[in-house]
């Protein structure tokens, strides 16, 4: 691993839920009655001088698994044999490890740049991307409060229909975030030596893949339309003696990175 480290680029992102958004948590014991499908959530978190808890979070690790997942559908990553895919999908030879419709090992290709090669643990290439966890903003904390009873949630049942009698069967609840509810978090980018604009612009590529499909369970459903802005666009030039996050715009963004 022979490329020095040349700063960082951190783009500080709105998530806007256009419609109910479901990312699924764990729970121990479902009793009788109760919510089948329940969200993620965190124990606790502090909003100015107030304690919440069990409040709905997007994991950095959904958005990233996505983002991954719609980008090599799009980029059809060349495979360790130097050929590409014929599926819209990345594929791994079988002398190789991982298999058909994991994701992509090269270890070559601007995804596994960006995201890291799928259990290859022979790859020279440091991985660039980083996504945090997003949070709910204090307005939305307001909202949740002022409109939903309780949990930070809404319930929604669905069910079965029976084909011959016409009838609702084999009710569920699930648990769900309201729509209009807004997410804060950083996507961190680090760019090394030799590295190109690509790196953005595969990154923007993604978030319009996710806002064009669906992040969490139930997209068919009409769950998880989301939507991305980048509020503020920050760079750490790692080669200055003095580090500090300098504010800039996109389309400072290829001279910053440098044109490969």
């Amino acid at each position: 691993m022979n490329k020095p480290l040349k700063g960082i680029i951190k783009l500080k992102c709105k998530i806007t839920v256009l419609t109910g958004l479901h990312i699924g948590g764990s729970k121990e014991n479902v009793e009788i009655g109760g919510i089948d499908n329940i969200v993620i959530k965190i124990p606790v978190m502090k909003y100015e001088n107030k304690t919440e808890r069990n409040v709905p979070y997007i994991p950095g690790s959904s958005l990233k698994g996505k983002m991954r997942a719609l980008l090599e559908w799009v980029e059809k990553p060349v495979l360790p044999n130097g050929k590409q895919g014929e599926l819209p999908i990345a594929l791994t030879p079988k002398n190789e490890k991982g298999g058909v419709g994991e994701p992509c090992s090269c270890g070559k290709c601007i995804v596994c740049k960006l995201f890291g090669a799928h259990k290859n643990q022979k790859t020279e290439e440091p991985v660039r991307l980083r996504i945090e966890d997003f949070y709910p903003t204090l307005e939305t904390i307001n909202l949740w409060n002022q409109v939903l009873e309780g949990d930070f949630v809404e319930i929604k049942v669905e069910n079965t229909i029976n084909r011959v009698k016409g009838t609702a069967e084999h009710p569920r609840h699930q648990e769900r975030i309201i729509p209009f509810s807004e997410f804060e978090g950083n996507i961190k980018i680090r760019v090394h030596d030799g590295d190109g604009e690509e790196l953005y612009n595969t990154i923007k590529r993604g978030i319009k893949l996710i806002e064009d499909d669906y992040l969490g369970g139930s997209g068919s459903r009409g769950y998880g339309k989301v939507k991305f802005e980048i509020v503020k666009i920050l760079w750490s030039d790692y080669k200055k003696p003095i580090l500090e996050e300098k504010e800039v715009k996109e389309e400072d963004i290829k001279q910053i990175i440098g044109v490969k």
